[in-house]
């Protein structure tokens, strides 16, 4: 049996799969399988897949006719054989010694189950700065402490660079193929059930982004599935460590209401709003941010999301001796 196995969804992806085939394939450690698994395309990814696995063995052609990623990805997991798990999206490329440094952690650190890498970004957008910031936040998140408290401000891996243990999906479920972001739901409920996240420092993944990725035009990757998403594990976190605690939400615009809403409808009772600025929210206590409570008296979510006021954020509630993670938590 290999030691890895290569999850390689595509689906009308002839002009860039053969590039990441090859990326893969030019890879130092050599004791894996890779699953092409064609999702319905109509193009010519198909026959370049049955070229690539006519001439190596180790390289199969999987079909997934019922449309979707995660779909083709639990088509993949079905018969996977290796030990771990990788993944590989069809339009980026994967730098030579990936495999061999990620399996190498993941045999020296039996206490991580999911390891990304850094990524470098390209693309063919011309109006990207947000996709850019939104890679270097990631790539800033490397130990599994900063994925435990950051997961629920967005996706804190980049999903093709992924490498997990094969049992995670025996004991807490493959993805979700519910109309929802397939990856990120995966890595909250994983998270949830104990699973620690890192990330090596190198970067091993070219992450190539254009116009029709994905992430950038399905609507399971929108902003209000997003945030439905994270609001119903943030929730079931918050019942598990509330302790009796009220919650006050950091921010008082009409989004930073409506996603406290998301959060109610789950079962989360809001007691106060602050913010830097006095505005009354109605039903509900305004708290100055300078008289928020102490330590272990309450616990903040910050749902403002403007471009760097997170770290802001968790820099003065750190400076009044609040926890992340313990005390506050950035879910924007």
């Amino acid at each position: 049996m290999p030691a890895i196995t290569i999850l390689l969804p595509f689906r009308n992806a002839a002009a860039t799969l053969d590039a990441a085939i090859a990326s893969m394939a030019r890879q130092t450690f050599r004791d894996w399988e890779l699953l092409l698994i064609d999702n319905a395309s109509s193009d010519a990814g198909t026959a370049m897949a049955e070229t690539w696995a006519k001439c190596d063995p180790r390289i199969r052609l999987v079909q997934e006719e019922r449309v979707g990623i995660a779909h083709a990805l639990n088509r993949g997991l079905e018969q996977a054989r290796g030990r771990y798990i990788t993944r590989m999206d069809a339009d980026d490329s994967s730098h030579p010694e990936r495999l061999a440094k990620q399996i190498e952690f993941l045999e020296d650190h039996p206490e991580i189950g999911v390891l990304g890498t850094r990524t470098a970004f390209a693309t063919t957008v011309e109006r990207s700065s947000g996709m850019r910031w939104f890679v270097q936040w990631q790539n800033g998140i490397i130990s599994p402490q900063q994925h435990y408290v950051k997961r629920f401000v967005d996706a804190p891996l980049a999903h093709p660079s992924v490498m997990f243990r094969r049992e995670l999906v025996e004991h807490h479920g493959n993805y979700s193929t519910a109309p929802l972001p397939e990856d990120h739901e995966l890595w909250l409920r994983w998270m949830h059930a104990g699973v620690r996240f890192a990330k090596l420092p190198e970067v091993l993944l070219s992450w190539n982004d254009h116009a029709q990725r994905l992430s950038r035009t399905h609507p399971h990757y929108s902003t209000e599935v997003f945030y439905a998403t994270k609001m119903k594990w943030l929730s079931r976190w918050l019942q598990r460590h509330l302790n009796g605690r009220p919650v006050i939400i950091a921010g008082t615009s009409g989004i930073c209401r409506n996603r406290a809403a998301l959060l109610e409808a789950e079962g989360i009772a809001v007691q106060a709003f602050t913010d830097v600025r006095q505005r009354a929210v109605p039903g509900y206590t305004f708290i100055p941010h300078h008289q928020l409570p102490p330590p272990g008296q309450a616990f903040i979510i910050s749902m403002i999301s403007q471009r760097g006021s997170g770290d802001r954020i968790a820099a003065f509630l750190a400076s009044r001796g609040l926890v992340e993670g313990g005390d506050f938590l950035l879910a924007a």
